[in-house]
């Protein structure tokens, strides 16, 4: 077994985090995806406020003892001691949520975006090169006004997808760049990319994986403790019944409340497994796709050329094409996006087998 920590590039960025006054106001040329979360580590502000509820923690566990050492309260102790751990994890767990699924969802979307404006750029260019062909024809008398108006349309209609594509495009990279703490109009380069790489992990590795990792349980767990320690404190002669049936009640709760997370946790990852293995599914179905419709388009070039089919069949399968294309981006995406929220809720790091299939 070797033990895969996801994102490896980013393994030691942790220790050189740190926080800046100000946000970054040079324009950066080039951005890795390491890079990317690097600053936004620097400059992320709900991260930021998570550092300062921290700080707030650790003063009032400090006040906590030194309170302690005048009036003894064990519970009272134990209970900052809780809430600046607590504070611990939140902050921890903010970070994590950062590395593993904010940024690197930014970060695709982007690049998504620029994959998206390339095939609207090719869907133009194929509805201009359709329209020449049937404006000859047309000079020709072989075609209609209707195939003419038909054409004309298709490449208009094309270029509008072109302007959208740009448009999300822009709105993409401000998005990015506000996250990141840079200037919304940072015209940055992505030097990453993206692409199908399933995970090799069973449902029962994950499982198991989660159940060890997941805060929740941790936190919880530390609840549990301190509800076993409170009871114990009243379970002597000059504590009334009625304190320590509220004691007793309280840790069963707890209990409870630990068994439900579990349960919750169980439902969870399963059914995100389920859906990533779907996606996966749909990645390969669409990429089948596609290259379906490319061969399609390729045969209806030549059919129309022969008079064999109408303009409509002709810009219909241009038309399909295009969407074959979206339609496998998308799905490569939407399984990154699956991925990256499905390691996330292991705890951020999972056991692989080298040729393990999932």
């Amino acid at each position: 077994m070797r033990k895969v920590l996801v994102f490896g590039m980013v393994i030691g960025l942790i220790s050189l985090f740190s926080f800046s006054c100000f946000a970054q106001e040079a324009e950066v040329s080039e951005l890795s995806l390491a890079k990317s979360i690097e600053m936004c580590l620097e400059n992320n502000l709900d991260l930021k406020l998570s550092a300062y509820t921290l700080e707030l923690r650790e003063a009032e566990y400090e006040e906590a003892k030194a309170n302690n050492l005048l009036t003894t309260s064990i519970i009272v102790l134990k209970t900052s001691e809780l809430s600046l751990k607590r504070a611990r994890d939140t902050f921890e767990e903010k970070k994590k949520q950062l590395i593993l699924e904010e940024i690197p969802n930014k970060y695709f979307e982007v690049l998504k975006a620029l994959e998206k404006v390339k095939i609207e750029q090719i869907s133009v260019e194929q509805a201009s090169e359709n329209l020449q062909m049937i404006k000859n024809k047309f000079s020709l008398g072989d075609a209609n006004r209707l195939d003419l108006m038909q054409a004309e349309t298709g490449f208009s209609s094309a270029q509008l997808n072109l302007t959208q594509a740009e448009n999300d495009l822009a709105t993409a990279k401000m998005n990015f760049n506000y996250t990141l703490g840079l200037p919304i109009d940072n015209p940055g380069k992505l030097t990453d990319s993206f692409s199908f790489e399933p995970l090799q992990i069973t449902l029962e590795e994950s499982i198991e994986k989660a159940l060890q990792n997941r805060y929740e349980i941790i936190q919880t767990q530390d609840e549990v403790e301190l509800a076993k320690l409170s009871l114990s404190l009243k379970q002597n002669e000059y504590t009334s019944e009625i304190e320590q049936s509220k004691a007793e009640i309280e840790l069963k709760t707890k209990q409870i409340d630990l068994d439900k997370i579990k349960q919750q946790i169980i439902i969870e990852i399963t059914t995100s497994f389920l859906q990533l293995n779907v996606g996966q599914e749909n990645v390969k179905i669409s990429g089948d796709r596609e290259k379906e419709k490319e061969e399609n388009y390729r045969i209806s070039q030549i059919q129309y050329k022969a008079g064999i089919i109408t303009t409509t069949e002709l810009l219909d399968s241009q038309i399909n094409l295009t969407q074959a294309k979206v339609n496998a981006l998308e799905a490569v995406f939407a399984y990154n996006l699956a991925k990256n929220q499905f390691i996330k809720a292991l705890g951020g790091e999972f056991e692989e087998d080298e040729g393990k299939s999932s």
